[in-house]
């Protein structure tokens, strides 16, 4: 796949890189360095029991440039470590931020029984709350009976002129969703907020109960982000289809047709 940054004219990558707008190859190398060397650092004061030593370690690592699956190791180690040193409280809150973005996740490195076990314990939990947290499939509706064929309808085609409220339209659902595609980011950072208060252990969450609300509210707010953004996002797709469709150059022939108990329209859009 080829870079994006080769798309734009030579003289506007140069004036992003000196504003440092885009990334510069070397800091990004760079970064990604510092990253591995305090991982690597926090994985063997790991082995040597270096408790505390390893979670700075990790600490320093987690104010470097990386991906969402290298956080997700991260907070594995993190809650291995404090596992270890019998802070139960702040282990679960640790795994629980992995688990919460993937839930099959593995410990990256060999524990003990003791502890393998308590970490597949709050895997359960977490898909628990994840499956009481799924919508619900709708109960499915019996076919309907069958029902006799009617005669043919007596149609009267007319010639309709073009529906110009397509495209009137266009501007006004063009806004509504825009607003909902930009409630939808605000919403989904809010609920980025929440796994931010797991991941730092915030004072506040003191209690399993507390930190089982902020997982609640979190993946709550994450849900109500996505489905905001997909309605903005159908919306901007719908006027954009209205101004297309609502062109005055294309006429639209429609016709009005009966069976003798109700009405339905027929006919061929452009």
């Amino acid at each position: 796949m080829s870079d994006p940054r080769r798309l734009l004219p030579v003289w506007l990558v140069a004036g992003l890189l000196a504003v440092g707008v885009l990334p510069r190859p070397a800091d990004a190398q760079g970064a990604r360095s510092k990253f591995e060397r305090h991982l690597t650092a926090a994985a063997r004061l790991y082995e040597a029991l270096e408790y505390e030593r390893a979670l700075t370690q990790i600490e320093l690592a987690r104010k470097q440039p990386h991906s969402s699956d290298q956080e997700v190791e991260l907070s594995l180690y993190e809650g291995i470590i404090l596992a270890e040193s019998g802070k139960q409280e702040s282990s679960t809150a640790a795994f629980k931020s992995a688990l919460l973005v993937q839930p099959d996740a593995k410990l990256p490195v060999k524990v003990s029984p003791k502890v393998n076990t308590f970490f597949e314990s709050v895997r359960e939990q977490v898909k628990r709350e994840l499956a009481a947290l799924a919508p619900k499939e709708p109960p499915k509706a019996e076919p309907p009976p069958p029902q006799p064929v009617a005669a043919p309808p007596a149609a009267v085609a007319t010639q309709s002129p073009v529906l110009k409220g397509l495209r009137s339209a266009a501007p006004v659902t063009a806004i509504a969703g825009g607003t909902l595609f930009v409630a939808g980011g605000i919403t989904y950072a809010l609920s980025r907020s929440e796994l931010g208060r797991l991941r730092d252990n915030d004072a506040a969450l003191d209690s399993q109960e507390a930190v089982d609300k902020t997982v609640s509210k979190g993946r709550t707010l994450q849900t109500v982000g996505v489905g905001l953004a997909v309605a903005g996002t159908a919306g901007l797709l719908a006027a954009a289809g209205g101004f297309l469709l609502g062109s005055p150059e294309a006429p639209v022939a429609v016709g009005l047709g009966t069976d003798g108990t109700s009405a339905f329209v027929f006919g061929r859009w452009p």
